[in-house]
């Protein structure tokens, strides 16, 4: 009798959860919906507290942080963007777009690596062919690998020499 009450108990707790869960999702979603995202961020956030494992939550969260990455990354704050499209694929590892500006941030650094590998993530999760920036890393990276460039310096004469 015992363990069914404890089973019961154990069942309506995840209810609850659950029900949490789906409050804080529609919240999520109509904070999106109308572009207040750090309210979103900040209910999908409870949501998945509530329900860590629910895919559908992730890929909400993924969606967000992408969104909130866009509008740092317009007003060039960088940083805050980086982390933002961090979180995104630390939701949903398969969100092209959040590699996307990842690659392209990375490129904005001269971190040559990074914009390849995010570009191409991108691209291979989306069907797509590498953008331009990675093939441009990549020529920028064999520069950087064979020496890179060295400015032109004239070989003087020495005075009263005999060349």
């Amino acid at each position: 009798m015992r363990r069914v009450a404890i089973f019961i108990g154990a069942v309506m707790m995840a209810g609850l959860l659950a029900g949490c869960a789906a409050v804080d999702q529609g919240s999520a979603e109509t904070a999106l919906a109308s572009g207040r995202l750090d309210d979103a961020a900040s209910d999908i956030q409870a949501a998945l507290s509530h329900d860590p494992d629910n895919l559908q939550l992730k890929q909400l969260a993924a969606q967000i942080f992408t969104r909130r990455g866009v509008k740092y990354y317009q007003q060039g704050t960088m940083i805050a963007a980086s982390d933002d499209f961090h979180r995104a694929v630390d939701y949903y590892p398969t969100y092209g777009m959040a590699y996307d500006y990842l690659g392209m941030i990375a490129f904005q650094r001269h971190d040559w690596q990074g914009a390849i590998r995010y570009g191409s993530m991108a691209a291979g999760l989306e069907g797509q062919p590498d953008p331009g920036y990675v093939r441009m890393a990549r020529q920028e990276l064999r520069k950087v690998q064979s020496g890179g460039f060295r400015p032109y310096v004239p070989v003087r004469k020495r005075p009263n020499s005999s060349y």
